[in-house]
């Protein structure tokens, strides 16, 4: 007869924000290997800035900040009075549905493989569960074949898989950045976006950019609108957004927007036709990335989500470099 497996080491808890932050960015830091992921370290390094925050802070103004409410929606793994593991809750809306993005799953390496970030996850659902949330998403690296298994044994299905690029500033400005094959290709053209194409812009964008995680993503399509201008609520995002649209003759070819998240990283979204031979989308992609890098690029980090395997080449030609292959994965309480 086989025994049953062991209880992991320790307990789990509710995350205590004004004792645990400090320890849960560490943890993070060293489980993902920020060091250089500027976003994930800016993640980071915002934690640890609210644990001295919540360590200098007193009682009264502990529960009227703000900031302890959004990272107090998580569990940690503690064994003999160390946080090992770590387990982030975040909430989001999808529509009216309120959803669950479930994050930063990690454990400390001397305690992995003990079933410590399974309890979490398993902890983590029944709590959603409680909450009445039904949806609950999460990411997972694309090539970590071992946490998806786990997650599928727990239930969660897959949705898609996304490419994270980044373009980081250069020292040496735009030296290597976008200069590779600088010249359009013969027929070519690329100015602003004109009213007229945004049918086929978000008719792409669509295809690309699937709804059901688009909500995390902050791809808001009626911001991107030519309409956007009438609601005087988008004007902030509006006037932070640009649009180029690439041309074949007098036909859209594609379309790039860019818009400005200070104090977050920058976004662009690629809009390309679905079904493009890996040549054409190549190219079409390489075209806009690199006008936009020589003639708009303000030489701050830039983020792209495209999805995997597609456009590899004519991205990289235009100075980003991968950070992430992502799955996206969900599960229906």
């Amino acid at each position: 007869m086989s025994s049953s497996p062991s209880r992991p080491p320790g307990f789990v808890r509710r995350m205590d924000p004004s004792r645990d932050l400090d320890a849960v960015a560490n943890l993070i830091e060293t489980a993902f290997e920020l060091k250089n992921d500027p976003e994930g370290m800016n993640v980071v390094h915002n934690m640890r800035q609210h644990a001295r925050m919540l360590a200098s802070a007193d009682a009264t103004f502990l529960d009227n900040l703000s900031v302890k409410a959004s990272y107090s929606n998580g569990l940690v793994w503690e064994d003999q009075g160390q946080v090992v593991g770590n387990i982030t809750l975040i909430p989001h809306t999808d529509g009216f549905r309120r959803v669950i993005m479930i994050a930063n799953v990690s454990v400390q390496d001397d305690y992995r493989r003990k079933g410590i970030a399974r309890e979490l996850t398993i902890k983590a659902l029944r709590h959603c569960r409680s909450l009445g949330v039904r949806g609950v998403f999460l990411q997972v690296r694309h090539n970590n074949q071992g946490a998806i298994q786990l997650y599928r044994d727990l239930g969660f299905h897959f949705l898609h898989s996304v490419s994270v690029w980044r373009l980081r500033p250069s020292p040496s400005g735009l030296d290597g950045l976008g200069k590779r094959g600088a010249e359009l290709e013969s027929g070519f053209s690329i100015r602003k976006r004109r009213p007229p194409d945004w049918d086929k812009q978000k008719e792409w964008l669509d295809a690309l950019y699937p709804q059901k995680t688009r909500w995390y993503a902050g791809l808001v399509a009626r911001h991107l609108s030519p309409l956007a201008w009438l609601n005087p609520f988008a004007w902030p995002q509006v006037s932070q957004t640009e649009h180029f649209a690439l041309r074949y003759a007098k036909t859209l070819a594609g379309v790039l927007t860019f818009q400005r998240r200070s104090p977050q990283i920058d976004q662009a979204w690629l809009a390309l036709p679905p079904g493009l031979d890996p040549k054409d989308e190549n190219q079409r992609a390489s075209m806009l990335l690199r006008h936009f890098v020589r003639e708009r690029w303000n030489h701050g980090y830039l983020n792209m989500d495209f999805p995997l395997g597609h456009a590899t080449q004519g991205i990289q030609e235009a100075g980003f470099t991968l950070a992430h292959d992502l799955d996206w994965m969900a599960i229906r309480l």
